[in-house]
């Protein structure tokens, strides 16, 4: 910064201060230094190297996958109560602008995360870690993941076994293309399909196509990537398989009433130990466990379909 003071001398090359014309001049000069381009170039070659096909054998890469639901299951329950306490917004009793935005906000973001969380655990690929690999493990491979699982959590191989078993089985019916899905015999290999379209046309994509799911569809949905995350919890994570998903639904029901106070939904798994209640599915014999969760869930959580017509509860 440079400050210019001219002075104005007298004839006499005298100077009065009490006339003397004093006009200060301030040049102020700023420079800076973008650093975002190479912050940003530093970031992506970053991405470069590491975004490489990593090789894992087939044990290590199902006891990823099933990790992998478990933690993305733990996404849903939160969801789904903000999504419906989103659409239950009173809006013709006075609510304000702002509060109209945060739910459509809210909304939409809850549906894309319920139906991206269901893509992802019932993806159909073939070449990366998927639902579909887990429906395709061979006996060996199988046997090897429950000997991990076992000593994991200190249980007996035979358990181990049997949730891994009835885990492949689900997968097996679920993890398919939508467009075969929605022509299944189950509700929820039907539901399933429903989401996944929408998932890929409303989610991924600027689509004009059609899609169409009900709340009750939502809902059992949610219930059965819980119900999945928490077989897998309770041999993959021990420290957390006693009420890891019981706390999860409480505190995101919690959190959705404390924004939307009008939530007409109770909390779906309310007193049902969803840990507890899961593990029956491949421990008592004469459960199947497999037709429990496609088609009995909904009934066992009391959120089936009594309604004659249900489309004014349709999201299209």
């Amino acid at each position: 910064m440079s400050c210019v003071v001219p002075k104005e001398a007298k004839s006499n090359n005298t100077v009065d201060p009490s006339e003397e014309d004093t006009q200060a001049k301030v040049k102020l000069r700023i420079t800076w230094k973008d650093y975002a381009p190479k912050k940003l170039s530093a970031r992506i070659e970053e991405f470069k190297r590491r975004n490489r096909r990593v090789e894992l054998d087939a044990r290590v890469e199902a006891i990823q996958f099933l990790r992998g639901a478990a933690g993305r299951a733990s996404y849903v329950l939160p969801a789904l109560y903000l999504a419906i306490g989103a659409r239950s917004l009173p809006t013709d009793q006075g609510a304000t602008h702002w509060q109209v935005v945060r739910a459509a906000a809210l909304e939409q973001s809850s549906l894309h995360t319920i139906a991206l969380t269901c893509r992802s655990i019932f993806d159909d690929s073939r070449s990366r870690m998927s639902g579909k690999k887990i429906a395709r493990l061979n006996d060996q491979t199988l046997a090897s993941v429950a000997e991990y699982w076992s000593e994991r959590a200190k249980r007996p191989l035979e358990d181990a076994s049997k949730a891994l078993a009835l885990l492949r089985r689900i997968f097996d019916r679920c993890a398919q293309p939508e467009r075969v899905l929605i022509d299944r015999p189950s509700l929820l290999e039907r539901r399933i399909g429903l989401v996944k379209y929408y998932a890929h046309r409303q989610v991924a994509h600027i689509s004009l196509e059609d899609y169409l799911f009900d709340i009750l569809d939502l809902i059992h949905v949610v219930a059965a990537i819980v119900v999945i995350g928490a077989i897998i919890v309770e041999f993959d994570d021990p420290s957390r398989a006693e009420n890891y998903f019981d706390s999860i639904d409480e505190g995101g029901w919690q959190a959705a009433k404390e924004v939307f106070p009008s939530l007409p939904l109770e909390q779906i798994f309310k007193g049902w130990n969803i840990h507890r209640q899961a593990s029956l599915n491949w421990r008592i014999p004469q459960i199947d466990g497999v037709e429990y969760i496609l088609n009995q869930l909904p009934s066992a959580i009391g959120c089936w379909d009594s309604a004659s017509e249900s489309d004014d509860k349709a999201i299209d």
